[in-house]
């Protein structure tokens, strides 16, 4: 187990809490959503519809818009911090503070949300917990 909390306050420095609104439009452009990337937390996809789960004062919010990841995040691209981590996970790495797992899979962990959040065996471990570092 590898856990990076002490440096989660030091990469929460370094983004100066983003405030950026930004809109993420369907494959389609009939559809969007507008989100504030610093209160998204991971965005899932199941089929043809992708669910972002977003940090609200009332706990969390699912949003759910018919899109895909690849273009999902292409459109969040200049943003570093969010990364695709599994065929079906991109996450907002300012949220997550521990890797768990073994040889048999990796997840990660938020103090935001009870679900865990599996890595793919192909995403680099390392890139991986360079970035939960930063």
């Amino acid at each position: 187990m590898l856990i990076v909390n002490e440096k989660l306050l030091k990469k929460e420095k370094n983004y100066n809490k983003i405030i950026d609104e930004i809109t993420i439009y369907s494959e389609n452009k009939k559809e969007k959503l507008t989100i504030h990337i610093d209160k998204l937390i991971y965005i899932t996809i199941d089929g043809n519809y992708a669910s972002f789960f977003l940090d609200t004062t009332n706990g969390v919010k699912e949003l759910i818009l018919r899109n895909t990841l690849a273009n999902i995040l292409k459109q969040l691209k200049d943003y570093p911090f969010i990364v695709r981590c599994h065929k079906s996970y991109i996450i907002n790495s300012l949220f997550f503070n521990k890797i768990k797992g073994n040889a048999r899979g990796y997840f990660l962990k938020s103090k935001n949300i009870e679900s865990k959040i599996p890595v793919s065996r192909s995403f680099n471990k390392k890139e991986l917990v360079d970035l939960l570092k930063k």
